[in-house]
């Protein structure tokens, strides 16, 4: 994979001090210690946290100097797109395999003294809380043997988070955790003592503990719009994808169970007489909660007789393509159903395709709810009619039934590659 160097400084710092002057006013953030700026020389090595939508471009502002960042393929694929974000320093990584092209890319950037900022987590947070994080990452920390810090947003999920569509007013903070203020600390660790350490900081909380505990609030009165992007599962009928968001409320059509999030994300019930019904206190306990049950769902439906699929999704425009290369449509509106042990495609026209699930790898949600997976070396996109229709149900059904992911879940080891 080729990688562009044609980063423009002048484009950057236009960018950076005109709309960048409007992201600062509509996204306020405060730095817990900026007096550690200071002390920060190039070239250094970032790790944040990625838990909103616009994390990246506000560490490019906040930051004197450019930040090179690493960003997902996917985001190549449009080849206008894929050289904007070059101009402005983006620059990709190969999805759910190694990329020499990349890390020969940070070694260059380090030999010219470029700051170089990668996503530990590789994805951005779902309900707040820190994902699992590449091994791979302490390995390139040994590579680069330069300077690293681990800025961690607070208050970011709540501001903006990754199923939502719209900005809430509320506070954000950014405090820069020092690892390896001093490379010559990395010579005397293994990748595993590096990693130990990486993953203490790289451990927050930020919906269920940061906000409760500091007393944050939060203004919108669209706070759940779109939460059944990745809350799918009815704590009281468990009905699969039966929620539907309005305002700061989610309710079940099937059985009228209903949760309200107040200003602190915290979920209040109308009626808690049933003590049988679970009622979450936060997105993540929700979320935590439909991973937990998931597994046993899938068990019984395999046990049973019938022929309907466990879950279906219909008027879905699929694409496919291959690393960053141009989509191409395969139809335009297709359904996708999965089986016991198979996902089967179906066009508005022409042939069936049934995609065995051992044969699925790098299954991934971009952004809010693009599902992505790999099979026989055919990328496979499925872009769904509906914003309120959860990719993210397919890719935890499918994780739970032992299809490969590009990443790491809750609760599992990431392989060390």
């Amino acid at each position: 994979m080729k990688r562009a160097k044609s980063f423009n400084k002048g484009l950057y710092l236009f960018l950076k001090y005109t709309v960048g002057f409007w992201f600062r006013i509509f996204y306020p953030v405060k730095i817990t210690n900026p007096e550690i700026m200071k002390e920060m020389k190039a070239p250094y090595l970032l790790l944040p946290n990625h838990i909103m939508i616009w994390d990246a471009v506000l560490l490019n502002l906040l930051f004197p100097d450019p930040l090179h960042c690493m960003g997902s393929e996917s985001h190549f694929r449009k080849p206008h797109i894929g050289f904007l974000m070059s101009l402005i320093g983006i620059f990709p990584k190969a999805k759910a395999k190694n990329d020499l092209g990349a890390i020969r890319h940070m070694m260059d950037l380090k030999s010219r003294k470029k700051n170089i900022c990668v996503y530990p987590e590789g994805q951005m947070s779902w309900d707040g809380g820190s994902m699992p994080l590449f091994y791979s990452t302490s390995k390139l920390i040994k590579l680069l043997k330069i300077p690293v810090y681990v800025p961690i947003y607070a208050g970011g999920s709540a501001v903006f988070p990754r199923w939502g569509a719209s900005k809430r007013k509320g506070p954000m903070e950014l405090t820069i955790h020092p690892l390896f203020p001093d490379p010559s600390q990395i010579r005397t660790l293994d990748p595993d003592a590096i990693f130990n350490k990486l993953q203490s900081i790289l451990n927050y909380k930020d919906m269920d503990q940061t906000i409760p505990e500091r007393g944050w609030s939060y203004k919108s009165d669209r706070k759940a719009e779109y939460v059944e992007d990745i809350l799918f599962i009815c704590p009281s009928c468990r009905g699969i994808a039966t929620l539907r968001s309005e305002g700061n409320s989610v309710i079940c059509d099937s059985c009228g169970h209903k949760g309200t999030l107040d200003d602190r994300y915290q979920f209040q019930y109308e009626d808690r007489g049933n003590s049988s019904i679970p009622c979450h206190r936060t997105i993540m306990e929700w979320n935590k909660w439909q991973e937990e049950v998931l597994p046993g769902m899938l068990a019984d439906y395999k046990k049973e007789e019938s022929d309907r699929p466990f879950m279906l999704d219909t008027e879905t425009q699929i694409k496919t393509g291959f690393r960053m290369d141009p989509l191409k449509v395969w139809t335009d509106k297709g359904s996708l159903a999965l089986f016991r042990d198979h996902i089967l495609l179906k066009p508005e026209k022409g042939d069936i395709r049934l995609i065995p699930l051992e044969e699925i790898n790098a299954a991934h949600v971009m952004t809010r709810q693009k599902l992505e997976f790999y099979h026989d070396k055919t990328l496979y996109v499925f872009f769904f009619p509906d914003l309120r229709i959860s990719g993210y149900k397919w890719l935890c059904a499918l994780r739970k039934l032992g299809v490969p992911s590009s990443y790491a879940w809750h609760g599992e080891e990431v392989e060390k590659i």
